[in-house]
């Protein structure tokens, strides 16, 4: 497994500093800045041996290319959890990290920003969000602190990928199979609003199954036959 850590609009130089250090620590091999605040420069004051990993920081302007080329964008949040929000559908990061094991792909995860988290428009961005459990009295960690738990559960898991599953379906399938279930819900459903919603349960449930690409090979087929006999 591949591991790209993105962080938006990081704003603390000692924060920044400090991932770099866990990067380093839990053999993330990526990290990926989106407009940082911090200071880069004084960063490297607190990353004691990982000021290579900082060096080495893909710095961008936009969130699109800091994801691009990656099979999975997981986005992570306190706030996992808002009932009637289908972008506030969290899991917990073990739950989300044993889905992972064994698996040999190249993940993206993303952290907010100190002050305000990720915003909506980059949540949708994901194709997982996850939480980290923390006391209902004050469940929002430190930047660099829900980095380093994120970093070492992923760390636990990373092993060579066995030979007797089957291979898991790549981002291109499942996204034509999701263009695929927004014309058929577009065809039945009509409501500009409830295909919407339909879609964002699917996109989320689909990317939580882990599908093999015999089984979307297979529901893609199902749905054409569907829509063929609906268009009919």
């Amino acid at each position: 497994m591949h591991v790209r850590v993105v962080l938006v609009g990081v704003e603390g130089s000692i924060n920044l500093g400090f991932i770099a250090r866990t990067c380093m620590n839990f053999s993330a091999e990526e990290l990926y800045l989106v407009k940082p605040r911090a200071d880069l420069e004084e960063a490297k004051r607190y990353a004691a041996k990982a000021v290579d990993m900082l060096d080495k920081a893909v710095v961008v302007d936009d969130l699109e290319e800091a994801i691009s080329g990656v099979d999975l964008v997981v986005a992570t949040t306190a706030k996992g959890y808002s009932r009637g929000d289908v972008l506030r559908q969290a899991i917990p990061i073990r739950s989300f990290v044993e889905t992972l094991r064994g698996r040999d792909i190249r993940l993206a995860v993303l952290f907010g920003r100190e002050s305000t988290g990720l915003t909506r428009s980059e949540l949708e961005k994901a194709d997982f969000l996850v939480t980290i459990p923390a006391s209902s009295a004050y469940p929002v960690l430190n930047l660099s602190q829900a980095v380093a738990i994120v970093l070492w559960e992923l760390w636990n898991i990373k092993r060579v990928a066995p030979s007797n599953i089957p291979p898991l379906a790549d981002r291109r399938s499942i996204e034509e199979l999701l263009d695929l279930i927004r014309k058929a819900s577009t065809l039945v459903l009509g409501h500009e609003e409830k295909v919407r919603r339909v879609y964002e349960i699917w996109r989320k449930v689909l990317w939580r199954a882990m599908p093999s690409s015999y089984e979307v090979r297979l529901m893609y087929y199902w749905i054409q036959k569907v829509l063929s006999h609906l268009s009919r």
